[in-house]
C-alpha cells in the first residue's frame, strides 16, 4: 500500500461527498434542498431517506464538472473503477468487474438507461445525452430490477418533457481541437401531450502524437439525437422514446508501450505519455440506439401497474494495433453486431404499513462479434465467428414492512433463468489478411488453412435464486441506519478466447456472491452537514477472471473464490453562504481467497491466492470545493475537485514493474485536478462556463493488455481546458 497519510488527513478533515444534487428536489423544513432519486424503484424518495449506497450527480454538476460520458464519474463515486478494453467499458464496483467484453459474456456492474439494460459495454462510452441525473448503485441489484447485477449499476435518467416551452441551446470550444455542440426543445402539444427533442455533437482532436506512421490517435467525433413524447394514459401515462448514436475515431485501445521492445523507435517512446509508436492505424466506428415505450398506470388508490418495453440494437467497428509497438507484430479487427428485446412488468403497492414491489422480466439478446487476430510474423490469422443467442427470464419482489413508524423489516427475492446458445467458427488461416467473409466461407479442411479448424453449436442453462433481507431503522427524521443481506448472480458464459472445441464447448460457470452491508446517512449542524457511511463485506465463489494468453485473445476462466470488504465515507458541509466543501473516502480489501490457476504473459502460470483482484485500489478520496457569489447582474461559481487513488493491478500477478516506465500490469497510486468557473444571468438565460480536467496533466493508464510479449496500456486522457456559452428559453 502506497497511502499518503498526509492525503488522508486531507480527506477526511475536508467534509464532503459527491452524491451530488438531482434536478428533482424536495425542501425541507428549514429550506435546503433534498436529492430525491427513483434508485428504489417504487417512486420518488429522498437520498437521504433511501436504504442503498448511492451516488447521484444532476445534469447541472455534469455540465459544470465537465462529465460527458460514464468515465467522469469515477472522480466522484467511491469505489467505482471504468476501464477501457479497446473501446468496451469494464466497470468495476467495490471491485466487482468484468474484464472481459465479448459476446460470451455479460456485464457484472450494468448501465441501465430510462429503466432499459443495455446489453453490450462497447455503447457505454457514447456521449451524455439531454440527462436528468445520474445515479451510480453499489452493490448486488436483483429484488428491484428485471436484469441482475452483481456488482452495481449505473442509472442513467434523462429529461422529460414539459408541458411549457423550454428550449436550450450549448456550444463549446477548447484545447485539442474539441468543438461541441448540444440543443434542446419540450413543449405541449395539447390535450395534455408533450414532447422533447435534443440533439448533440462533440468533437475532439488526437490527444496523442504516433510517431511510426504519423497516424495519431484520440480523434474522437460523437453525435447523438432523443426524442421523447409524453401522453396520458387514462388516469396514468405513456412515454414513447427513441434514440440514436453514431461515433467514429482514432481509436486509443492498448496503444501505450509499458516496456522496452528493443526497437529504438519504441523505446525513445517509454515514459513519454504524450507518444505511441504503432505500425499500423488504429480505427473505431460505432452506432446504436432504440426505441422504448413505458407505461404507467394506476389500478386502485394504492397499486400502480408499469410496463417498460424496448428494442435496441449495436453496430460496432474496430481496428487495431494489438501489439502498440512499431514492430509489424499483431492487430486485431473486431465487427460487433447486436440486436436485443427485453420486456419488464412490475407492480407496485403501498399499503398502510407496507410497500410491495414485483416484476416480471424477459431479455433476448442476439450477437454477432467476429474477431480476427492477424500475427503477421507468422503470416496467420487466428479468427473467432461466434453468434450467441441470450434469453433470460427472471421474477423477482421485495417487501418493506413498518413495524413501527421508525423499524421496518426487508425482504426480498429473485429467480433467474438464462440461457445461452454458442454458433461459431474458430479456425486459423494461412494468410494474415482475409476479411471475415472468407474466413467463414473457408474448407472443413485444407489450404490456405492449417489446424483442423472447428465449429461449435453448444447451449447451456443457468438459473439462480437470489434473496434480500434488510432492515430499516429511523431514529428520527434527519437519520436512516439500515443493514441488509443479498446474494448476487451473474449468469455463465462461453469463452471467445478458446483453442479447441473441448474449451470452448464448456464455457465458465456463473459466479455467485453473498453481500453484507451495513450504512447510516443522517443531517447534524441544521442541515449543513451530511454524511453517509456505508461498511460492506463480499464473499465470492467462481469469480469469472480474464486472463491473456499470446496469441490469442483473452481467455476465461473461474477462480475459486475471493474475499472483499470495505468503508465509504460521504460527506457534504455548507459551513458559509455560498460555500459547499465536498469529497469521499473508500478503503477497499479486495483479495483471491483461493486462486491456484492465475497466469500472466510475463510471468506464466502461479498460485494467485492472497493477491488483489483487479482494478480495486486500498484507498482513494475525493476533496472538493465550490464557492457561489454574485457578479455583474449574475451569479457566479468557482470550484476545484482533487481526486486521489491507491495503487491499482490490471493482473493477478500484482507486480511486473518496469525498470524504464514504473510501470506493467499495475498503475502507481495517483491524483487528478480538475476546476471549473462560471456564470449565469440573474433571469437564468446566459451562461459562461470554462472547465479544465487533469490540470495537472498526470500521465496514467486505465488499464493493460498483454496480447504479446509486449505489455501495454490504455493511456488516460491528457490535460483538457473547455469553455461553453449557453442560452435558455
Amino acid at each position: 500500500m502506497s497511502f499518503n497519510f498526509c492525503g488522508y488527513r486531507l480527506a477526511t478533515s475536508v467534509l464532503a461527498i459527491c452524491v451530488g444534487s438531482a434536478q428533482a428536489m424536495a425542501q425541507d423544513e428549514h429550506g435546503q434542498s433534498e436529492i430525491v432519486v427513483t434508485a428504489s424503484r417504487t417512486g420518488e424518495s429522498r437520498l437521504s431517506d433511501t436504504p442503498i449506497a448511492i451516488t447521484a450527480l444532476s445534469a447541472e454538476q455534469l455540465d459544470q464538472r465537465g462529465v460527458n460520458d460514464i468515465r467522469g464519474l469515477t472522480d466522484y463515486t467511491p469505489n467505482l473503477q471504468i476501464a477501457d478494453f479497446a473501446g468496451y467499458a469494464q466497470i468495476f464496483i467495490r471491485g466487482v468487474g468484468s474484464n472481459d467484453p465479448f459476446a460470451g459474456t455479460d456485464p457484472s456492474s450494468t448501465v441501465h438507461l430510462d429503466g432499459v439494460y443495455l446489453g453490450r459495454t462497447l455503447g457505454y462510452f457514447s456521449s451524455f445525452l439531454d440527462v436528468e441525473r445520474i445515479e451510480v448503485l453499489r452493490g448486488p441489484q436483483g429484488t428491484l430490477y428485471g436484469r441482475n447485477s452483481v456488482g452495481g449499476t449505473i442509472n442513467v435518467i434523462t429529461r422529460k418533457p414539459t408541458d411549457s416551452f423550454q428550449a436550450r441551446v450549448q456550444v463549446g470550444a477548447g484545447t485539442y481541437g474539441t468543438a461541441s455542440g448540444a440543443a434542446y426543445v419540450s413543449g405541449g402539444l395539447g390535450g395534455g401531450i408533450a414532447a422533447g427533442l435534443a440533439v448533440q455533437y462533440r468533437h475532439n482532436g488526437d490527444y496523442f502524437d504516433n510517431v511510426s506512421t504519423g497516424g495519431d490517435i484520440g480523434r474522437d467525433s460523437n453525435f447523438g439525437i432523443r426524442g421523447q413524447i409524453v401522453a396520458p394514459l387514462g388516469a396514468g401515462e405513456a412515454i414513447l422514446r427513441g434514440d440514436y448514436t453514431h461515433q467514429k475515431g482514432r481509436l486509443v485501445g492498448y496503444s501505450k508501450l509499458l516496456g522496452p521492445t528493443g526497437l529504438a523507435t519504441d523505446d525513445a517512446v517509454l515514459g513519454d505519455f504524450d507518444k505511441v509508436s504503432l505500425n499500423r492505424h488504429n480505427r473505431q466506428k460505432q452506432s446504436g440506439g432504440g426505441v422504448s415505450l413505458e407505461l404507467s398506470y394506476p389500478l386502485s388508490d394504492t397499486v400502480t401497474l408499469k410496463s417498460l418495453s424496448s428494442w435496441r440494437q449495436l453496430h460496432g467497428d474496430l481496428d487495431y494495433d494489438s501489439d502498440a509497438s512499431a514492430i509489424d507484430i499483431g492487430r486485431s479487427t473486431v465487427n460487433l453486431r447486436q440486436e436485443q428485446y427485453s420486456e419488464d412488468f412490475s407492480l407496485t403497492g403501498k399499503f398502510d404499513n407496507l410497500t410491495l414491489f414485483a416484476g416480471l422480466f424477459y431479455f433476448h439478446e442476439k450477437v454477432k462479434e467476429p474477431l480476427r487476430f492477424s500475427l503477421f510474423p507468422a503470416g496467420a490469422s487466428n479468427f473467432r465467428l461466434p453468434e450467441i443467442r441470450t434469453s433470460s427470464i427472471a421474477f423477482y419482489g421485495q417487501a418493506e414492512y413498518d413495524v413501527t413508524p421508525q423499524f421496518s423489516l426487508v425482504a426480498g427475492v429473485r429467480y433467474t433463468r438464462e440461457r445461452k446458445k454458442l454458433n461459431g467458427r474458430f479456425l486459423w488461416t494461412a494468410s494474415a489478411s482475409p476479411d471475415f467473409d472468407t474466413a467463414l466461407a473457408a474448407p472443413a479442411i485444407g489450404a490456405p488453412y492449417f489446424y483442423d479448424p472447428f465449429t461449435v453449436n453448444a447451449s447451456e442453462t443457468y438459473d439462480a435464486w437470489t434473496p434480500k433481507f434488510g432492515i430499516n431503522f429511523r431514529p428520527d427524521a434527519k437519520t436512516l441506519i439500515y443493514a441488509s443481506v443479498t446474494r448476487g448472480f451473474k449468469s455463465g458464459g462461453y469463452d471467445m478466447g478458446s483453442t479447441d472445441r473441448t474449451n470452448a464447448e464448456r464455457g465458465f460457470a456463473p459466479e455467485l456472491l453473498w453481500s453484507y452491508e451495513v450504512g447510516a446517512k443522517t443531517s447534524l449542524l441544521d442541515r449543513k452537514l451530511d454524511i453517509a457511511l456505508t461498511g460492506f463485506r463480499y464473499d465470492y465463489d467462481d469469480l469469472q477472471v480474464t486472463l491473456f494468453v499470446p496469441p490469442s485473445y483473452a481467455v476465461t476462466q473461474n477462480a475459486a473464490s475471493a474475499r472483499t470488504y470495505g468503508v465509504e465515507l460521504e460527506m457534504q458541509a455548507r459551513p458559509a453562504q455560498g460555500l459547499t466543501l465536498s469529497g469521499t473516502l473508500a478503503y477497499l480489501d479486495a483479495k483471491y481467497r483461493q486462486y491456484t490457476g492465475a497466469y500472466t504473459a510475463a510471468f506464466g502460470a502461479f498460485d494467485a491466492t492472497g493477491k488483489r483482484l483487479n482494478n480495486a485500489p486500498e484507498w482513494a478520496f475525493t476533496v472538493g470545493a465550490q464557492y457561489e457569489f454574485p457578479l455583474a447582474g449574475g451569479n457566479s461559481y468557482i470550484g476545484a475537485d482533487y481526486k486521489w487513488q491507491d495503487d491499482l493491478y490490471f493482473s493477478p500477478a500484482n507486480n511486473g514493474v518496469g525498470a524504464v516506465t514504473g510501470y506493467l500490469e499495475q498503475q502507481k497510486a495517483y491524483g487528478l485536478l480538475n476546476a471549473r468557473i462560471g456564470w449565469t444571468s440573474d433571469d437564468g438565460r446566459y451562461g459562461l462556463a470554462l472547465v479544465g480536467r487533469n490540470l495537472l496533466d498526470k500521465n496514467y493508464v486505465l488499464s493493460t493488455a498483454s496480447y504479446t510479449a509486449a505489455i501495454s496500456g490504455r493511456p488516460g486522457t491528457p490535460r483538457t481546458v473547455d469553455a461553453t456559452f449557453t442560452v435558455n428559453w
